[in-house]
C-alpha cells in the first residue's frame, strides 16, 4: 500500500483483513518521509482508525526517507510494535532518461547556455512563485546571474497562464513551457532550481545534485514546509517561506544561489539509497516464497538489487 494505510476512504480495510487472515502475502505500507504536521495527522489517523491497522494488519512499514532528516516514529507516536516493523529506506533516486528526446526550448534558451529552472509541479497552486519570478526579472534583471526557464505545469488555470505569458514575452531572459513530460531532462541541464517542496521534486533535486530555492506550499498540508525546513537545516537547499516570498527576497536568493553548496557535498550516508534498499527487500521477500526454480535468480541480485542497479521500473 502507498501512503493511505486503509485507502483514501477506508475502502481496502476488509481486503487487508482478509489477506492477513489467509496469510497469503506480506502486507507492506510505504510512507513518504513526512505526511503532515504531527497533531493534524494524529487527528486524521484517529478518525480513520489507522493506528490499529498499523498494529494488526501490516507486516512492515517502509519510510522513503531517512530518520536523521525526519523521524515519523517519534513525530507520529508509533507504538513499540509499529516502530519495530518500520524501516527507513532513504529517498528515491531519479535519473533522466537520456534515450528519450529532450524537450524543445525554443530559440531564447539553448542547452549550452546556463539557466535556472522554475517548476511548480502540476501548477494548480504555483502562481505565487511564477509571479515572484517574473517580477524579479522585470525589476532586477541586470542583477540575476542566469536566464530562467519557467514550466507552468498542466493544471495552471489558462487565464493565469495567459497573463504570465504576456509578461514573459516582454522579458528576453525568460523562456516558458506549459508542460514537460520528462522534467528531469530540464533539471539535469539547469544550474539551479526554484521549486515548491513536494517529495518528487525534492528527490530530483537531490539525485541530480542541484542548488535550489524551495518555496514550500503550506496548504492543505504542511508536509512541504516541514521537509523544506529540514533541507534548510542540513544545508541542502535555500528556503523562502511562502509568507515571505517577494521579488526582492527571491532576487537576493538567486544572486547568492551560485554560493550554495551542492547537496552531494553534505555527504549524508544512505540519503538516496531508497530504490536499492526497496529492491533488496522485495528480493528477500520473493526469494523466501518463490518456486525453487526462481529463488536462485532472485537471490543472485539479477533483479538489480544486489548490484545496486535499482530503477523505478523494477520497483513498480
Amino acid at each position: 500500500m502507498d501512503k493511505e494505510p486503509l485507502g483514501l476512504l477506508g475502502e481496502v480495510r476488509r481486503t487487508l483483513a482478509m489477506l492477513k487472515r489467509r496469510g497469503a502475502c506480506r502486507l507492506v505500507l510505504g510512507l513518504r518521509d513526512i505526511m503532515d504536521e504531527p497533531w493534524l495527522l494524529a487527528q486524521e489517523w484517529k478518525r480513520k482508525g489507522v493506528m490499529p491497522a498499523l498494529e494488526e494488519l501490516y507486516d512492515e512499514i517502509w519510510v522513503y526517507g531517512l530518520r536523521q532528516l525526519y523521524d515519523p516514529i517519534t513525530a507520529y507516536g508509533f507504538s513499540p510494535t509499529v516502530a519495530a516493523k518500520t524501516s527507513f529506506m532513504g529517498y528515491l533516486h531519479r535519473e533522466p532518461r537520456r534515450d528519450l528526446p529532450a524537450p524543445e526550448l525554443g530559440t531564447g534558451l539553448g542547452r549550452t547556455r546556463p539557466f535556472v529552472l522554475v517548476t511548480v509541479g502540476g501548477g494548480g497552486d504555483g502562481a505565487e512563485v511564477v509571479d515572484a519570478v517574473l517580477a524579479a526579472y522585470e525589476r532586477y534583471d541586470e542583477r540575476l546571474p542566469w536566464p530562467a526557464l519557467v514550466v507552468y505545469g498542466p493544471f495552471m488555470p489558462p487565464r493565469q497562464r495567459e497573463a504570465f505569458e504576456r509578461r514573459a514575452a516582454r522579458l528576453p531572459r525568460i523562456t516558458t513551457l506549459t508542460f514537460s513530460e520528462h522534467l528531469e531532462h530540464l533539471m539535469a541541464d539547469a544550474v539551479g532550481v526554484v521549486a515548491l517542496g513536494g517529495y518528487n521534486t525534492f528527490c530530483e533535486i537531490l539525485s541530480l545534485n542541484k542548488r535550489s530555492i524551495i518555496v514550500p506550499r503550506v496548504t492543505p498540508r504542511t508536509e512541504q514546509l516541514l521537509r523544506a525546513e529540514t533541507a534548510r537545516r542540513l544545508g541542502l537547499a535555500t528556503v523562502i517561506p511562502p509568507d515571505a516570498l517577494t521579488p526582492e527576497r527571491l532576487t537576493e536568493a538567486l544572486v547568492h544561489l551560485p554560493e550554495q553548496p551542492l547537496p552531494a557535498s553534505r555527504r549524508i550516508p544512505g540519503l538516496l539509497d531508497g530504490l536499492r534498499k526497496i529492491n533488496a527487500a522485495v528480493a528477500r521477500q520473493l526469494a523466501g516464497r518463490a518456486p525453487k526454480r526462481l529463488a536462485p535468480w532472485l537471490a543472485s541480485g539479477r533483479d538489480g538489487a544486489a548490484a545496486g542497479r535499482g530503477s523505478k521500473e523494477r520497483v513498480c
